[in-house]
């Protein structure tokens, strides 16, 4: 009835049936109203369920994502080390996908008679003896990669702590971000943190440290920095040592137990880590064993 009509006929009546009527369509006016109320409560809080399930799947999805993250490997180490190669002037990188959670490393390529020696360095950068050995053999080794002669594999590892604040995760874990974001300055940090030996030795480098390291080694990636301020492949590096602590691959030494561990197509160095005459002694022999005269490349025997 059209709202004219209706006071119209409202006037029309008694009184008492005027006041009764209005009280009616009152109460008929409440029981609306608080209907509505009802109705927009439940749209209020199904819209905060549906919200809050929306924003508690984000934020699952950015804790699953974070802590797959954490649990990936490093791009670029799919056997648990970067591989380094050269061509007569330059040492390159070989590139790799990272090791998918759960998933075991790669199996190193290896053929020792093809001419190139093999090379794979197990180090813990706290250790002495790896500082030692590395400090008098690198740059020789280096060389013969840069020249050719030789292929290059840095595992790094952490044997005296899995504590996230030790020298040896750090450290390891250093060179795992360096090698996921910028492998080809591998090198040049691995280096930097064997020239810092007695700091790492004695006061020790922390993430603030080890930042300043790799930018003075030419990495100034905010990704860079941002891995090894988080400790980004602490769990990687923990993997990676327990691997290498159960089995070497292409190795005659069946398990880690200290670093370094150099082998040379298959076979460890057990000399002195001090003597590079010894070291290249062992080279050589291990070459000339390894590659018969009649199959041998017209590659030279690497010498100091």
């Amino acid at each position: 009835m059209p709202a004219k009509s209706f006071e119209t006929e409202l006037k029309g009546l008694p009184k008492k049936e005027r006041q009764a009527l209005q009280r009616e369509m009152a109460k008929l006016q409440r029981e609306e109203d608080r209907r509505r109320k009802a109705r927009n409560r439940v749209i209020r809080r199904t819209s905060l369920i549906t919200v809050g399930v929306a924003v508690l799947a984000i934020a699952g999805l950015v804790i699953f994502s974070t802590v797959r993250a954490g649990l990936i490997g490093p791009a670029n180490m799919a056997t648990d080390g970067i591989l380094f190669t050269g061509d007569g002037t330059t040492t390159t990188p070989s590139t790799t996908a990272a090791i998918d959670v759960g998933a075991s490393p790669a199996a190193a390529s290896f053929d020792p008679s093809n001419g190139v020696l093999a090379v794979d360095l197990y180090i813990d950068y706290a250790s002495p003896d790896a500082t030692t050995f590395e400090t008098t053999n690198a740059s020789t080794v280096q060389g013969w990669v840069t020249q050719g002669y030789a292929t290059l594999s840095i595992h790094p590892v952490a044997l005296a702590s899995f504590d996230a604040n030790s020298q040896s995760m750090r450290t390891a874990n250093t060179i795992a971000c360096v090698a996921n974001s910028e492998p080809s300055s591998v090198l040049a940090v691995h280096n930097a943190l064997i020239a810092d030996a007695a700091t790492i030795a004695g006061a020790g480098l922390n993430t603030s440290d080890l930042v300043a390291l790799v930018t003075k080694a030419g990495v100034t990636s905010t990704e860079v920095s941002g891995c090894i301020t988080s400790g980004g492949f602490d769990n990687w590096v923990v993997d990676a040592s327990n691997r290498a602590k159960a089995n070497v691959p292409n190795s005659d030494v069946a398990t880690l137990t200290a670093t370094p561990l150099v082998v040379v197509d298959g076979t460890a160095y057990t000399g002195s880590v001090s003597d590079s005459a010894a070291f290249q002694t062992f080279v050589a022999t291990t070459y000339q064993a390894a590659v018969p005269e009649s199959t041998a490349t017209p590659t030279p025997t690497p010498t100091p």
